[in-house]
């Protein structure tokens, strides 16, 4: 494929487009050495073996024994790779769908976020003008309402005293009443619950203030004043409690939508919490690939050995012996390496600890990568 100046075309031979796909990717998994002298040289020794003297049946068997070990090894790898494999694939393929929309989803709650950060600063500039302002309306009033209090506390001494009993003071009372409904209607746009008659009017002017709830009602006017000269505050609160609700929108959108992804997905076990899923395939079928191609070439070796001159000189079932006689040896082996790993520690058994790892990277998802 590095011969073409300007394209290369390759043909393959396959039934269907997914075994077309794996011989691809199985030519260029090889490693480039494999395919260099050495395995010029083992063609070559195959091809000489023809005319070579008979080797030694013993040197054919260990080299047989070998070979079925590697097999085997490819075999066992192959059953844990292959449904990792597909598992990998159906995530792939479910993950298509929600990828685009859970971006979408991403960049919403992102912008409508810079939306919400740049419209609080501008309310807050605002609110705090506003504040200070009616700061200064309500201490305002408060000093206008003290400096005038006096003369309303002595003309409501004046109603309520009354004219008298001749009648000497009437026309004191009238004048003082009318200064107290003077007084009244100046103060009743901060103070609408002013008494309109004249005499409850004097008994709420003769008596104590309520501090507080006079400081809460000039406070509550005054911020009115203030909001009233700042009219574009009502626009920017509301442009900023919009843009938080729609924050809040795309935040809740995301959350559900990845809710569902990972309902749908949560399924295929570990797998589905892959970092990086196309990646963790690409890199599986790469694999899966060298071992087919190794398991082929292993088979085809195993194929050239049993057709050795000195294999061939033995028993029909001299073969048959030998292969179950090594996959005993085999079944053995693996059953106690599974006993000593079962093995309970004791009280006196010495414990090792084993040594710290080499970094603090991130670890690798659990049950999806095979060792070689």
């Amino acid at each position: 494929m590095t011969r073409g100046r300007q394209a290369n075309t390759a043909h393959l031979i396959a039934t269907d487009i997914e075994e077309a796909r794996e011989q691809w990717l199985a030519v260029f998994a090889r490693d480039r050495a494999d395919l260099g002298p050495a395995h010029a040289a083992e063609l070559a020794a195959a091809e000489a073996s023809r005319y070579a003297l008979p080797r030694p049946l013993e040197q054919v068997l260990a080299e047989l024994r070998a070979a079925w070990a590697v097999e085997q090894r490819c075999l066992a790898r192959l059953a844990l790779q292959e449904p990792q494999r597909d598992t990998l694939r159906g995530l792939v393929t479910r993950e298509a769908p929600h990828a685009s929309e859970l971006a979408r989803l991403e960049a919403a709650r992102e912008r409508t976020a810079t939306a919400a950060a740049q419209a609080a600063p501008r309310v807050e500039v605002s609110a705090a003008a506003i504040a200070s302002e009616a700061d200064r309306i309500r201490d305002g009033l408060l000093r206008r309402w003290d400096g005038e209090r006096g003369a309303a506390s002595a003309a409501a001494r004046v109603v309520l005293d009354g004219p008298g009993r001749w009648g000497l003071r009437r026309g004191a009372v009238a004048r003082a009443g009318e200064q107290l409904t003077e007084w009244a209607n100046g103060w009743r746009q901060h103070l609408p619950g002013l008494p309109t008659d004249t005499t409850d009017l004097a008994r709420m002017a003769g008596w104590f203030d309520d501090r507080p709830a006079l400081w809460t009602a000039f406070d509550a006017s005054a911020r009115a004043q203030a909001e009233q000269s700042h009219p574009d505050h009502a626009a920017l609160s509301a442009a900023a409690q919009a843009t938080e609700q729609a924050h809040e929108h795309a935040r809740s959108a995301l959350v559900e939508a990845r809710r569902q992804r990972d309902a749908e997905i949560d399924h295929l076990g570990p797998a589905a919490w892959a970092p990086d899923p196309e990646a963790r395939l690409a890199e599986l079928e790469r694999d899966i690939a060298v071992d087919h191609q190794q398991l082929s070439d292993t088979r085809a070796r195993i194929a050239s050995l049993k057709a050795e001159p000195a294999l061939l000189a033995q028993p029909a079932d001299r073969l048959t012996q030998e292969r179950d006689g090594w996959r005993a040896r085999q079944n053995a082996e693996g059953a106690a390496r599974r006993a000593r790993a079962a093995t309970p520690i004791t009280a006196g058994s010495a414990i090792r600890t084993p040594p710290p790892p080499p970094s603090l990277g991130r670890r690798p998802s659990a049950g999806l990568r095979i060792g070689r």
